[in-house]
């Protein structure tokens, strides 16, 4: 018998194995299902109660109709044998914890109890392929469920996973297109459609498919699986809006998976979109905590919520996160400094001395600001130390009296002073901190081990030598993120494979961001033959040039594409904007030739 029923007279899919869809295998982290609503007590619950209903036909088993729970709703359907309703409970069970070979047993034993079910040859053919993509059992299984119900959305839909599997995401998008409308009905359906979208190579079928990731989070926007697609298309896409639109609406729907919102931001900030990472941080750190979602965890991600509420002149707003996030207010206002909002940094740094007057990070942010007056004195300098200060500095408070002393006297007496000062460890990745620690370390205020690798990475494009070895490992364990692994690749060997991978995923970021810029300038240089102006190949390069016109790895760029024009005129200004802000003998040597 074909397990077909219908309801009010729609096909509905047959056998549910326990009357409701439970959510099917993920793959990926991504609910696939043949509905969305499969958590796992909603599935036990509509199992039992269709175990019950079915023990009432087990009586009449000569009947051909017995009533089920579907999705909440009774419906009439064919007689399934209660032995094959336990294997099939007891293989979601076991699917659910992770056991997919215990899982893959029950299922089989379930289809030989009813052989005439789509549903569990669909899952055996789900979980072969997961347990090997290459397992030609999983096609016969899924071929056997599709004559049953050729039409049976389920089966396409593993059909599709398994052929992504293999890594052909192309085809699994044909297949999901081969489901009809009509049986079209569920969220998990469309955001099947939109992950493998995501993973195939990019074509002129993106533009729709990026309008139905979108359009799936307004018509089934209380359900996480929609925006679990849109995050899976932002990064396969490396479309950095909609990642962070989606991790914004994950966190809403679902808040207390704020930790993967937050490993999110992070993602942003190491591609090059600080700003973006800055929002999904600020609406982590906003989060209500009567939904379930606590402090923010992350150090990194605490500060990038302060520094939005910094660069929205939020002063209040700023001080909570810090007090949420366990940052301490000094460093709020050395923060803000850095950041160009001397107001903001004052009034915090105020705040604090005058709660406690022998706070020194507070104290070192305030004289910063006095040497950065009309008049600066060496008296700006006297800061309380030792057993007068209660506080262990921050190291951005550090750092932001250490580039005045640099400023003002010389490199020498800025590191005397900071040798003497033992602040807390900056936060990986800091957004803010980071670049005026390289720029110091190139100064030789500060030594160049005291820089976490990736910007000792950094340190070396400036310099223009050979950068520290990076392994596989740490960019894995993201002791180097993902903009500076392409940096890394850029010294190496600026056209190889691995540069040109990195750089086709960020190059989008190279005008927010002057790390990836720079690598998106070199690898310009390295690539494009003939002037500037010559080719429209330059525009990115130019055009990243132009959105950090003080950065040092940018203005040497600059440079070397002023030479390769060949304009005389052009090689005077461009050589005195990088002696500007050289710091090092290789960008003073290139400034000068």
């Amino acid at each position: 018998m074909r397990r077909v029923e219908t309801h009010g007279g729609a096909k509905v899919a047959s056998a549910t194995r326990g009357g409701a869809r439970v959510a099917s295998a993920t793959r990926g982290g991504a609910k696939v299902a043949s509905a969305t609503r499969g958590a796992r007590g909603r599935s036990i619950f509509f199992g039992m109660a269709a175990l019950g209903l079915a023990s009432l036909g087990i009586g009449c088993a000569g009947e051909s109709r017995v009533v089920r729970v579907y999705d909440g709703r009774i419906v009439e359907g064919a007689y399934v044998p209660p032995e094959a309703y336990a294997a099939y409970l007891k293989g979601v069970l076991a699917e659910e914890a992770g056991d997919l070979r215990s899982a893959l047993a029950a299922y089989e034993l379930s289809a030989r109890e009813d052989d005439e079910d789509p549903e569990p040859l669909t899952r055996i053919g789900d979980v072969r392929c997961r347990l090997d993509p290459k397992n030609k059992g999983a096609d016969e299984a899924l071929a056997r469920a599709l004559r049953i119900d050729r039409s049976y959305a389920p089966a396409i839909a593993a059909k599709a996973r398994c052929a992504a599997a293999r890594g052909e995401p192309a085809e699994g998008v044909a297949i999901v297109g081969t489901i009809a409308v009509e049986d079209r009905t569920s969220a998990g359906l469309e955001a099947l459609f939109v992950r493998l979208a995501a993973a195939r190579a990019d074509s002129a079928a993106d533009r729709q498919a990026r309008e139905r990731a979108i359009a799936l989070t307004l018509a089934s926007g209380e359900d996480p699986v929609a925006w679990e697609a849109l995050v899976a298309w932002g990064r396969g896409k490396a479309d950095g809006e909609l990642l962070a639109r989606g991790l914004e609406g994950m966190l809403a729907v679902a808040p207390l998976r704020s930790r993967e919102v937050e490993a999110g931001a992070l993602e942003l900030l190491g591609v090059g979109q600080a700003g973006l990472a800055r929002r999904v941080a600020a609406r982590v750190a906003d989060a209500p905590t009567e939904l379930g979602v606590g402090a923010v965890s992350d150090p990194t991600v605490a500060r990038l919520a302060i520094d939005e509420a910094i660069l929205s002149g939020d002063v209040e707003r700023a001080e909570r996160r810090a007090t949420r996030g366990h940052v301490a207010l000094s460093e709020v206002a050395a923060r803000a400094l850095i950041l160009e909002r001397p107001e903001l940094a004052a009034r915090v740094a105020r705040s604090v001395l005058g709660a406690d007057p022998s706070a020194g990070g507070a104290a070192m942010v305030l004289a910063a600001l006095a040497a950065r007056g009309p008049s600066p004195a060496s008296g700006a300098f006297a800061l309380p130390r030792g057993k007068d200060t209660t506080d262990r500095p921050s190291a951005a408070c550090v750092l932001v009296l250490a580039e005045r002393l640099a400023a003002l006297d010389t490199p020498e007496t800025a590191r005397l002073w900071a040798a003497r000062v033992a602040p807390a460890p900056m936060a990986p990745h800091d957004p803010v901190t980071g670049p005026l620690a390289v720029d110091l370390a190139a100064r030789g205020v500060i030594p160049e081990a005291a820089l976490p690798l990736e910007l000792r990475v950094e340190l070396a494009a400036r310099r223009r030598e050979p950068p520290p070895p990076v392994d596989a490992a740490a960019v894995d364990k993201n002791v180097v993120d993902a903009k500076h692994a392409l940096l890394w690749h850029l010294l190496i060997d600026p056209t190889g494979a691995p540069a040109k991978a990195l750089l086709s995923r960020m190059s989008g970021a190279a005008d927010r961001d002057p790390i990836v810029g720079f690598a998106l300038g070199r690898a310009t240089l390295a690539s494009v033959r003939g002037a500037p102006g010559a080719s429209d190949a330059w525009g990115p390069a130019l055009r990243a040039i132009a959105a950090s016109p003080s950065h040092p790895l940018l203005l040497a760029v600059a440079l070397e594409i002023a030479k390769r024009g060949g304009r005389a005129e052009d090689l005077p200004p461009a050589r005195a904007r990088l002696m500007a802000v050289a710091r090092t003998p290789a960008e003073r040597a290139l400034a000068a030739e």
